[in-house]
């Protein structure tokens, strides 16, 4: 998903909670992590490429189109730390169990965030599951859906 539609979101839900708690660092927490969960792609690209081919364009691009790279910019293997549902379901576990405003509204933004690839993005469910990916050997071919 294209990076200023996940910034847009995060900004808009990040407005929604600062303005319900009244919490402005709550806010800015669900903001910023609903937009830096995607740094997992720059060491997604820094894996494959090291600084070789870093650009603003090129990381838009492997942010956007990490199952669709062709050429220089593919991966055979898709690692994504950040983006995992297991980390996820820990993250709103300590929330719930703490109660604690910053953790959920981390939780918010990465939740929206993670919701909004799995719906725009050709993966398989399980592609979200750094389980899934373990089990599917990192395989990009494995993890996302034929055109």
């Amino acid at each position: 998903m294209k990076p200023l539609i996940h910034a847009a979101v995060s900004l808009t839900l990040g407005g929604i909670l600062w303005f319900s708690t009244r919490s402005f660092y709550a806010g800015l927490l669900c903001f910023a992590s609903g937009i830096f969960i995607d740094l997992d792609h720059v060491i997604e690209f820094m894996i494959h490429h090291d600084w070789r081919n870093f650009t603003i364009k090129n990381m838009f691009t492997a942010c956007e189109h990490t199952e669709k790279q062709k050429g220089y910019l593919k991966f055979d293997r898709v690692y994504l730390v950040f983006h995992s549902a297991e980390l996820l379901f820990l993250l709103w576990i300590f929330a719930i169990v703490t109660k604690n405003i910053y953790l959920m509204a981390i939780a918010i933004g990465c939740s929206a965030h993670l919701i909004m690839d799995y719906m725009s993005n050709a993966s398989h469910f399980y592609s979200y599951f750094l389980t899934g990916r373990i089990i599917k050997k990192f395989s990009t071919e494995k993890l996302f859906k034929k055109y």
